[in-house]
């Protein structure tokens, strides 16, 4: 598989992306603290059915890294311009953790060019439906990094330690996440502006959880799928997905933490191409 390395400006910002493979196109949405990267997996398995599309989102690596921006919406809005750049006119949405928030918000945006919407391991803000648990109660980090200055306090100069932990003790597999693989995201991490700019995406999470209820106050219509590691999100991610879209179908990935690509790549990409298919299949005209 060949990536190819390009930049384009978008939404008054400038966003490093990569392009792979050839079909359908497929926009790819990162988590914190990872990168393009963690959607190497998935490329080298379907680069042959499907055109990829995966940039390091505002605040990463080695896109801008402005101060402000961080809103699902303005995100979107950086995708919409990276997809005119790439003329690509319709697409699959795919995004992991605090991407997804910006993913939901992308697909009720282009909800006429969107195919489907993907959502992978993605802690959902802002909803209210039976059952329904706010991830800033279940999971510690979350207000920390949305302290942004004590993060960072504590965070720099112990890069490689600190993210270390999250690639081994949120993995049902200790070792899934390859030690090269680590080394990368902590060498970005390390980088000026990284980490200050990358926490953006916790700094935001009131402001995603009002976007986010603002814009499923009504059902979804493009088709979407969500999974969740039984050792990380569990349900909240298909019952998040089935409160939030009239087409929603997913569930939970057994013997699978935080990191699905890694994890469970043989499993996620068998499904995500079965589900890629039947929304084409779907949006084809009659």
């Amino acid at each position: 598989m060949e990536l190819e390395h390009k930049r384009a400006d978008t939404n008054g910002i400038r966003l490093h992306y990569v392009v792979a493979g050839s079909g359908p196109t497929v926009i790819c949405l990162h988590g914190w603290p990872e990168t393009h990267r963690e959607y190497q997996v998935v490329m080298e398995r379907l680069a042959g059915r499907y055109r990829f599309i995966a940039p390091d989102l505002r605040g990463f690596a080695d896109s801008d890294k402005p101060f402000a921006g961080y809103e699902p919406k303005t995100i979107a809005a950086d995708m919409l311009g990276l997809l005119a750049a790439e003329r690509a006119d319709r697409f699959h949405i795919l995004s992991h953790d605090l991407g997804g928030p910006a993913s939901v918000a992308l697909a009720y945006l282009a909800a006429d060019r969107a195919l489907s919407l993907s959502t992978i391991e993605t802690p959902f803000f802002g909803l209210d439906y039976p059952g329904y648990v706010d991830p800033r109660v279940t999971y510690w980090h979350l207000g920390l990094h949305m302290n942004m200055d004590i993060a960072r306090f504590l965070i720099e100069g112990r890069e490689e330690r600190y993210l270390r932990h999250f690639f081994r003790d949120f993995a049902y597999d200790p070792t899934a996440v390859p030690e090269s693989e680590i080394q990368a995201y902590v060498l970005q991490m390390r980088q000026p502006g990284n980490l200050r700019a990358s926490l953006n995406l916790y700094g935001y999470i009131p402001q995603m959880a009002e976007q986010t209820k603002e814009l499923t106050a009504a059902k979804l219509g493009v088709p979407m799928m969500a999974w969740g590691g039984r050792a990380s999100f569990g349900s909240h991610c298909v019952e998040s997905a089935k409160a939030i879209a009239h087409d929603a179908r997913g569930g939970v990935i057994e013997q699978c933490g935080h990191w699905v690509f890694r994890e469970r790549t043989d499993f996620i990409c068998a499904e995500l191409a079965r589900f890629w298919d039947d929304a084409a299949s779907a949006a084809a005209p009659t």
